[in-house]
């Protein structure tokens, strides 16, 4: 089988989300099926990317991402209730020439494409289309007006309208579409979407058997996402004086890409320690003690949930980061919805190292049974080899 794909980053492990599942389902498929991708990147940061995608056979066709078209893209899209500016950012006449030239010389069976992002720069291709949209980008917009007022509240909810219509064009029009959620599987709604959750690398995310006794906590995760930094800050201003004073030499570390000045601003704590990005996120997880998934808004699945289970670190969460995955609740994670009980949770791992190796282990189990990559890519391969 021929496959185009479409995605508005290149795919790469240990980058943001739709980065990794792109790299995981495209690097499955190159096995069996040939495939040429188009995305934007930078040549000479993306270049190693782009190497390792090609030493795994697949073409790849960087396009550069203009910031300068992106903003005039975003002000003609305010006059365009049908467009997203999401999607209007990564509008691009140079994308559409190499899609168009790559339809009429690879004549691929079917195109895939990665996010809603990029779709406008195909919008006059009628073939076979499978979307993995990854998450609800409406569900999360829609989450983050909860916690907005005045002006920005006014203005998410115009973005909001916008996607959430979109969105469900998409699946209409889509061969098939996939979300990693159940949950935004509902909202977006239509029988053509399907909910194919996130899995996890076992090469890189493993159980050490040298784990540390200090008491510390980690987050990890893009630290530029509105919803992580959101995360991150709750915790903070609501949990860690609190654990501080139980537990006087615990520290908390924040590991993940470009961390906001916010962020970066707690490490006026002398306990915090904002690390960004990582040679290894795995090795980071695997010196703590506790993983915490504290998110007050966001939508999808959480991959440093399944990244901290799959190196039997114990997971405290809030509902809202658990989201359906289908850890049992006090047996595989521990879940918390309020500033005492999440600093309750926290404090039971750190003071009973039982309780950690029984929680940790229970997770790492539960990830190996229900998320791993070939198992899941296997479906999804299934699926479009059917359409």
């Amino acid at each position: 089988m021929k496959i185009l794909a479409i995605c508005p980053r290149i795919p790469e492990c240990g980058k943001k989300g739709d980065q990794v599942l792109s790299f995981h389902r495209l690097s499955f498929l190159a096995v069996n099926h040939k495939i040429k991708l188009v995305c934007f990147g930078d040549p000479e940061i993306d270049s190693k990317a782009k190497s390792h995608l090609e030493s795994l056979g697949i073409s790849v066709k960087l396009i550069p991402f203009n910031k300068a078209i992106a903003f005039y893209n975003a002000l003609l899209a305010v006059l365009k209730p049908e467009s997203p500016i999401q999607c209007a950012l990564f509008e691009s006449t140079r994308f559409q020439s190499a899609f168009k030239a790559l339809l009429y010389e690879f004549k691929p069976d079917t195109v895939y494409a990665v996010t809603i992002r990029a779709l406008g720069n195909i919008s006059l291709y009628k073939g076979p289309l499978v979307v993995d949209l990854v998450d609800s980008m409406a569900l999360n917009f829609s989450r983050r007006m909860d916690m907005t007022y005045g002006l920005k509240h006014f203005l998410l909810n115009i973005e909001y309208e916008r996607v959430k219509k979109y969105e469900k064009k998409v699946v209409q029009n889509a061969n098939r579409s996939f979300v990693v959620s159940s949950i935004d599987q509902k909202i977006i709604g239509g029988d053509r979407v399907s909910a194919l959750p996130l899995g996890v690398d076992g090469r890189h995310f493993f159980k050490s058997n040298d784990r540390q006794l200090e008491p510390v906590v980690i987050f990890t995760g893009n630290m530029n996402y509105k919803p992580n930094v959101d995360a991150v800050l709750w915790f903070h201003q609501n949990c860690w004086s609190k654990l501080k004073l139980i537990i006087p030499n615990i520290r908390f570390i924040v590991a993940g890409g470009n961390p906001t000045s916010a962020i970066r601003a707690l490490q006026a704590d002398d306990s915090v320690k904002v690390m960004g990005r990582v040679p290894s996120i795995a090795v980071l997880i695997n010196s703590a003690r506790v993983s915490i998934a504290p998110m007050q808004s966001g939508s999808g699945m959480q991959f440093k949930i399944l990244e901290a289970m799959a190196c039997a670190v114990p997971v405290v969460s809030t509902s809202l980061g658990l989201g359906d995955i289908g850890a049992k609740v006090g047996h595989d994670i521990l879940l918390a919805d309020t500033p005492d009980f999440f600093v309750k949770a926290v404090k039971s791992l750190l003071q009973s190292e039982e309780l950690q190796k029984k929680i940790g282990n229970a997770g790492w189990q539960y990830v190996n049974e229900h998320h791993t990559w070939d198992a899941l890519n296997a479906v999804f391969e299934k699926s479009i080899t059917t359409l």
